[in-house]
């Protein structure tokens, strides 16, 4: 296990480095702050207007972060770096659980940090008890950005940085697209869309910005089907990733 977070730290620490991850959640905060400045335009509806455009950057943010992966692992296998790592008695499996903990890391702090600035512009808006409520939406966030963070691992296994990344987006626009989709369709279809990530639930923020209170278990059961989905495609990585020529 000491191996796994030695690696989730490296892949942290190097990120943190990057001055787009403190550039980009500066521009993501002066957004929703410039929120509350749009009281003539918005017909009475600044405090939901700060809300979903708050959520909407905190969406990027998180989807951004989890981006990290598409580019970090197939660079450190073209680049030949991760050979130093693989011929210590660290197996490839652990490796990439490593990146994968690692990318949560930075996706959960910086989500974190959206969480709170969410909840202090809510407040100077006037939404009443808006810390809960932002909370369980975040946490709902953070549950998509894990799964998504799972499939740009299993594509950077074997795709070159920028077309890992592009997938990746892909995917996770089409998915989200879909929406509930998969609540009405039957038969094969329905086995088919249950397959794919549930990148849909991010949508739940709407109900927020509308008043509407969220349940806990729909929260933690959102968590715990990402991560068990995610530990999925981490045995799939793992799988094509042994079979991966690095040398």
């Amino acid at each position: 296990m000491d191996d796994i977070m030695v690696i989730a730290q490296n892949t942290a620490s190097r990120v943190l480095r990057m001055k787009a991850v403190y550039f980009l959640l500066a521009c993501a905060i002066c957004i929703v702050a410039t929120g509350q400045l749009y009281k003539d335009i918005t017909a009475g509806q600044e405090k939901a207007y700060t809300m979903d455009l708050g959520f909407f950057m905190a969406t990027v943010v998180g989807v951004l972060c989890a981006l990290v992966a598409c580019f970090d692992l197939p660079r450190e296998r073209r680049e030949k770096t991760m050979v130093a790592m693989l011929s210590k008695p660290l197996g490839r499996d652990r490796y990439l659980m490593g990146k994968f903990i690692g990318t949560i890391e930075i996706a959960v702090v910086c989500m974190a940090i959206m969480c709170v600035a969410l909840i202090i512009l809510a407040g100077q808006a006037g939404i009443e008890k808006p810390g809960v409520e932002i909370i369980k939406a975040v946490m709902i966030l953070v549950s998509g950005v894990i799964q998504l963070a799972a499939v740009g691992i299993l594509l950077g296994t074997f795709m070159k940085e920028w077309l890992a990344t592009v997938m990746t987006l892909l995917i996770f626009w089409l998915v989200f697209a879909m929406g509930g989709l998969a609540v009405s369709a039957t038969g094969i279809t329905k086995t088919l869309l249950l397959l794919l990530p549930n990148f849909a639930v991010m949508s739940v923020t709407g109900l927020v910005v509308r008043g509407v209170e969220i349940d806990w278990t729909f929260v933690i059961h959102s968590l715990v089907m990402a991560v068990v989905y995610s530990l999925a495609l981490m045995v799939i990585a793992g799988f094509i990733f042994k079979r991966k020529d690095i040398a």
